[in-house]
C-alpha cells in the first residue's frame, strides 16, 4: 500500500513539472529590438531561409515615422509562446524552437500560403516580415497549442 501511496505523489510531483508557463505566456507581447533574454552566443538570428528580402516597397512617408519593431514566438512544451500577437505592417516575426524535452522538428505553416513550410530543428529561428495588412494565421500540426494568430495594422 505505501508503493502505491508514493508513486501516485511522485507522478503528481512530475505532472505539475510539466506545467510551468512563462513569462510570455501571460498574454504579453514583447519586443525583441533592443532587448534579449537571450545571451548573444545563444542566439543567433538565421537568414531568410529563401535568400530573399520580403520587405516590399512601401509608401516612404509612412516609413520614416515608424521604426519596425521584431517579435519572437516561442515553441516550447507543444505550444506557441504567444498565441496572438498585434503588430504593424513591416515589423517581422521570429519563431524559435525551444522544445527541448525530446528535441523536435517542426513545421511552420502558413493558413494563406505567406511562405513555404519552415522545418525548424531545435534552437533554429524563421523570421517573415508582414507588410499587408488583415489578420494571419500560422500553425505546427499536429499541436493545435502551437497555432498563432497574427493581426497586421
Amino acid at each position: 500500500m505505501k508503493k502505491i501511496i508514493i508513486l501516485l505523489i511522485v507522478i503528481s510531483l512530475l505532472g505539475l513539472g510539466c506545467t510551468t508557463q512563462d513569462a510570455t505566456d501571460q498574454g504579453e507581447q514583447v519586443p525583441v529590438n533592443g532587448e534579449d533574454n537571450q545571451s548573444d552566443e545563444d542566439y543567433q538570428p538565421d537568414e531568410d531561409v529563401n535568400g530573399e528580402d520580403n520587405v516590399s516597397e512601401a509608401d516612404e512617408t509612412e516609413l520614416e515615422e515608424y521604426t519596425p519593431q521584431e517579435y519572437r514566438i516561442l515553441l516550447k512544451n507543444y505550444n506557441a509562446i504567444p498565441r496572438s500577437l498585434d503588430i504593424n505592417r513591416t515589423d517581422t516575426v521570429i519563431w524559435r524552437n525551444e522544445q527541448s524535452d525530446p528535441k523536435r522538428f517542426f513545421t511552420i505553416k502558413s493558413e494563406e500560403g505567406l511562405w513555404d513550410d519552415q522545418k525548424l530543428a531545435f534552437g533554429k529561428t524563421f523570421r517573415y516580415t508582414f507588410n499587408e495588412t488583415g489578420q494571419f494565421k500560422a500553425y505546427v500540426p499536429p499541436w493545435n497549442g502551437m497555432n498563432v494568430t497574427i493581426t497586421v495594422k
